[in-house]
């Protein structure tokens, strides 16, 4: 059973960290239009505070331990999330040991939780714009051949055995790198394509931050990174083809404030991956591209990023329009 933080997670869209420890908002209390509320988790204590209209809240779970405060059950239903799982959340605490710490061993990972853990780079990456070895001009011109700049993202290389002769892509969060993927220079030469650690990535996207950054502008959805870098900052890697259930619950929140549009590649994973957004509740559109260009860096290569976003902006759709153009342009 999840606690409160978890319960927030699930239904609030929560900004950046501020200096103070704040995940911003817009105070749902206040209706702001300024990102002046935030929610503060500390070993199970949840903290709410509107610098617009004041309205502060606490919640301990030593002090309340059955019971959820009047202000800040005022405030979690401001934000929409139902009273019956807030007052099942709370009661499930009742049970659990008074000791923190014991309380904190027996959480075990669902799957919907915010990635937390650093993945390091290998040993000895530098970045390309360094210099710092042979490979970050092999690198270099990787990325000019795809239309792609140093200055798009900070990219890696390293002369560690393993990934020697690739482009190391970070899956960097709130500051962290949680993943990364090593991208061959030489398909030829060196297989396979990907090499990437050992980490279960249901709970993790290329460009994260993205989901969270509160705009109006459409989130693009992409397979790979390269795409979503192609596309440009607002658009985002599920690193496959696969919805999982982290992915699909953040993504409908983002859905709530902006259009959500998947970029859908034009060969079987993709039609597969089209048609699963189309058959489902969410109100997410797909997109593809004309059929002499394969995907969104190939585009990128020919037309350039403002015609990519034009685009895809343009011919995005649900319903029977979207499995239409899946069956006209996606191999099935």
């Amino acid at each position: 059973m999840e606690d409160l933080e978890a319960l927030i997670r699930r239904y609030v869209v929560l900004g950046k960290l501020s200096p103070k420890g704040f995940e911003v908002v817009k105070c749902q209390a206040c209706h702001d239009h300024s990102e002046r509320g935030g929610f503060k988790f500390e070993d199970g204590t949840v903290v709410y505070h509107c610098f617009n209209c004041s309205e502060t809240a606490v919640y301990d779970p030593l002090k309340n331990k059955h019971t959820v405060p009047r202000n800040m059950k005022k405030i979690l239903l401001a934000f929409g999330i139902p009273e019956e799982e807030i007052v099942k959340t709370i009661s499930f605490n009742f049970f659990k040991p008074q000791d923190k710490q014991a309380a904190q061993s027996e959480t075990k990972p669902t799957g919907l939780e915010l990635p937390s853990k650093e993945a390091p780079l290998p040993t000895g990456s530098v970045l390309v714009s360094s210099g710092q070895n042979e490979w970050c001009e092999v690198a270099e011109r990787y990325l000019q051949s795809r239309s792609l700049k140093v200055s798009d993202l900070d990219w890696y290389v390293t002369n560690e055995t393993s990934y020697v002769g690739r482009l190391l892509i970070p899956y960097v969060f709130r500051g962290k790198t949680i993943y990364w993927q090593g991208r061959s220079l030489y398909d030829e030469l060196i297989s396979p394509r990907y090499k990437n650690p050992s980490i279960v990535k249901d709970n993790i996207f290329f460009n994260m931050d993205e989901l969270y950054r509160y705009t109006d502008e459409p989130l693009f959805v992409t397979e790979g990174p390269l795409d979503a870098v192609s596309i440009g900052k607002n658009a985002v890697a599920l690193t496959g083809s696969t919805l999982t259930e982290f992915k699909r619950a953040e993504l409908r929140k983002v859905a709530q404030r902006r259009r959500v549009i998947f970029v859908i590649d034009k060969n079987l994973n993709g039609a597969k991956l089209g048609k699963e957004v189309l058959a489902g509740p969410d109100n997410w559109f797909v997109a593809c591209f004309p059929d002499n260009y394969e995907d969104a860096n190939d585009a990128l290569q020919q037309l350039g990023r403002l015609w990519v976003i034009t685009h895809l902006s343009s011919v995005a759709c649900r319903e029977l329009q979207g499995k239409m153009m899946l069956r006209l342009n996606c191999s099935t």
